[in-house]
């Protein structure tokens, strides 16, 4: 069978307008790795339960947060902002210490028998 195109056109190698189809330098598909912030977002889990029985919307509106953003937060997905996390150690006893890396010390007495 006699293909439908003439000799002249190449149809493996396909332009845009003439021009060279655009192939990236970088290869994007080994870079699915993504930091995660599950450990981060448990204890800001453990904080929201510590200190209410609020359900996450309801907490992150209590706190002046977007619940999508905390909800994110809480889930790992991303990493909550500084300014966040400044709003729940003024209004918890919190330590910046606690919230990014676990550590109990500096905690505030009301904080810990919470936690």
């Amino acid at each position: 069978m006699q293909s439908p195109y003439p000799p002249m056109v190449d149809t493996v190698n396909t332009t845009i307008g003439g021009l060279p189809r655009y192939r990236p330098m970088v290869d994007y598909q080994g870079m699915t790795d993504r930091p995660n912030y599950s450990e981060i977002g448990q204890r800001l889990a453990a904080i929201r339960m510590a200190f209410s029985d609020l359900s996450q919307k309801a907490w992150a509106e209590k706190n002046g947060f977007n619940p999508t953003q905390y909800n994110n937060w809480e889930t790992g997905v991303r990493r909550i902002t500084v300014d966040a996390a400044e709003v729940l150690m003024d209004r918890y006893g919190l330590t910046l210490d606690f919230i990014y890396r676990g550590r109990v010390d500096g905690l505030s007495e009301k904080a810990l028998k919470a936690l």
